[in-house]
């Protein structure tokens, strides 16, 4: 049942809206998000790796195909740099781990290469948007004070060291364990992390926590790079657990 639920929304997908960033349902469009700027493909980027592990061949090749011929970051866009990379980089690297296909370590590394601009700020707090030709950041204009967001900075890590390991760079990995370095030096009220901080000041925004929306990944990712370390990433256990319990 899974793989005909897969295979209707990819065959739907490429009959409506082939190359464009997602699917309208009901209407039977093309939709391109601005969070990605005028970046094409997520719908084809973040499915590599379900199309790979369903088996599903001949659609994996025509995916990839499309990666090699038309997948370009040589744009003028502004970009959400936290979407971008869980969409993009997340499925490039996913894609090449699975595969061994050549072309998504390299995509993955040139868009990463792309995305450092955006840790250009006093602390290395990384800007939430970016636009990727003139590396010009900025933060949402409603997000506390020029505040960026718990969840969008913390759900860079997993993907940036995987980029320092493919490409052996060690800037990626650098730019997140500064992020962590920053939250550590950090007073936390009640020993948890507001999901607003000054890039600039390197200050807590407006106190407010959350383990949903503006909080959650942060989270989700500590756990996660303790796992993905072979347990080994005692620091993000630690982060996770202190702020858990």
């Amino acid at each position: 049942v899974s793989l005909q639920m897969m295979k209707h929304a990819w065959d739907n997908y490429k009959r409506y809206a082939w190359g464009l960033n997602e699917l309208k349902p009901i209407s039977k469009q093309g939709h391109s998000s601005n969070l990605f700027g005028n970046i094409q493909g997520a719908t084809i980027v973040d499915a590599l790796d379900t199309l790979y592990i369903m088996e599903m061949k001949e659609e994996f090749k025509e995916a990839k195909e499309w990666v090699e011929k038309n997948l370009d970051f040589n744009v003028n866009a502004e970009i959400s740099v936290f979407e971008v990379n869980i969409r993009f980089v997340g499925g490039l690297l996913s894609a090449y781990y699975l595969s061994g296909e050549e072309v998504f370590r390299k995509k993955a590394v040139e868009l990463g290469e792309k995305l450092l601009p955006a840790f250009n700020t006093p602390t290395g707090i990384p800007w939430a948007l970016l636009n990727i030709k003139s590396g010009i950041g900025r933060n949402w204009p409603w997000a506390s004070g020029g505040s960026s967001i718990l969840a969008e900075f913390g759900t860079l890590h997993l993907e940036f060291i995987h980029l320092s390991h493919l490409s052996g760079n060690p800037v990626f990995a650098e730019k997140v364990m500064n992020i962590r370095k920053v939250l550590n030096r950090l007073d936390k009220p009640e020993g948890l992390y507001p999901n607003y901080l000054n890039p600039s000041s390197g200050q807590w925004g407006q106190h407010h926590v959350s383990i949903g929306g503006l909080g959650d990944s942060f989270y989700e990712y500590l756990l996660k790079a303790w796992l993905m370390s072979d347990k080994t990433d005692e620091e993000g256990k630690k982060m996770y657990y202190d702020a858990v319990q």
